[in-house]
């Protein structure tokens, strides 16, 4: 392997241009920004990256509520919760921790998610101004989109890896990673391909392609076999061994001396989406300070 793609170098550097922005958002607003967290499953491997959120919240000055709501109020609770949250001006910020319960991901929850505070883009505002704009605009307008699919992005210019003209293989076509990054490669100017459960002959895809991106969320499944020696592979997987140990998608230790350049899990995308994430933050924070009265 001839590159390490590591994110904690990255991610650092996105951390530390905040202190100045949220005693910025501190001295108008009179308290620090905000992050509410709904989390409802403690013991996914999505639990282990709202702790560090937590630690690395706390580090910087940005207040966390954690909200555990119970399953058993269904839909209609968490529906209520968002527009509590909506409607709470002492919040800046929403994350929504995956996965939901079964029946949670439908068109009514995209919909009540605040589009102002959405920082991780879920929302139906956010992901349609999302697929409406070239690369320049998401990057400079408003308006918030997935975080681990920016994060790709940013990990990718940080290793100096120009997706424009590549082939690119993206495993996964969910609405929070999957779909957005495609979008985003293909408005840098990539031909991209997304692959699924259902996509027969998978491997010669993999092997025609540049850069393989892997969100199935199935542990160590993608192969140094699957792939072109020469291809670069982004693990954006979170998942928990049999020894209940992290790791991604791609068999890292099968892989990394078979491949051009691989990110490791952890350590990897993670880092980065967590710095995405509370950068997001203090950016709702600061555009909501933007509207009180002088």
């Amino acid at each position: 392997m001839e590159k390490l793609l590591e994110g904690k170098t990255l991610s650092q550097k996105i951390l530390a241009s905040l202190p100045e922005r949220i005693a910025g958002v501190t001295a108008i607003a009179g308290r620090p920004p905000v992050l509410a967290i709904i989390n409802y499953f403690d013991d996914s491997p999505s639990g282990i990256y709202v702790k560090r959120k937590i630690a690395a919240c706390e580090k910087l000055g940005v207040r966390i509520r954690v909200i555990k709501p119970d399953p058993k109020e269904g839909l209609p609770g968490f529906l209520n919760i968002l527009n509590l949250l909506h409607n709470d001006p002492a919040v800046d910020a929403v994350m929504i921790e995956r996965p939901l319960p079964d029946g949670f991901e439908v068109p009514a929850m995209w919909d009540a998610i605040p589009a102002t505070k959405d920082v991780d883009g879920l929302s139906s505002v956010n992901m349609g101004r999302l697929f409406i704009s070239k690369m320049r605009d998401i990057e400079n307008a408003g308006f918030f989109v997935p975080c681990t699919a920016l994060a790709v992005i940013r990990l990718l210019r940080h290793h100096n890896i120009d997706v424009s003209g590549k082939k690119i293989a993206v495993v996964g076509r969910s609405a929070v990673v999957g779909r957005p990054l495609a979008h985003m490669l293909t408005s840098m100017n990539a031909t991209v391909t997304i692959c699924h459960t259902k996509t027969p002959d998978i491997a010669a895809i993999f092997k025609a392609s540049d850069i393989v991106v892997s969100a199935a969320g199935k542990a160590r499944w993608l192969k140094a076999e699957m792939v072109a020696p020469e291809a670069t592979i982004i693990d954006v997987g979170t998942n928990i061994d049999e020894n209940g140990r992290m790791c991604g998608d791609a068999d890292f230790e099968g892989m990394k001396d078979k491949v051009r350049a691989m990110t490791p899990v952890p350590g990897g995308v993670g880092p980065v989406t967590m710095a995405c994430l509370i950068a997001a933050g203090v950016k709702a924070a600061e555009n909501r300070v933007k509207e009180l009265p002088a």
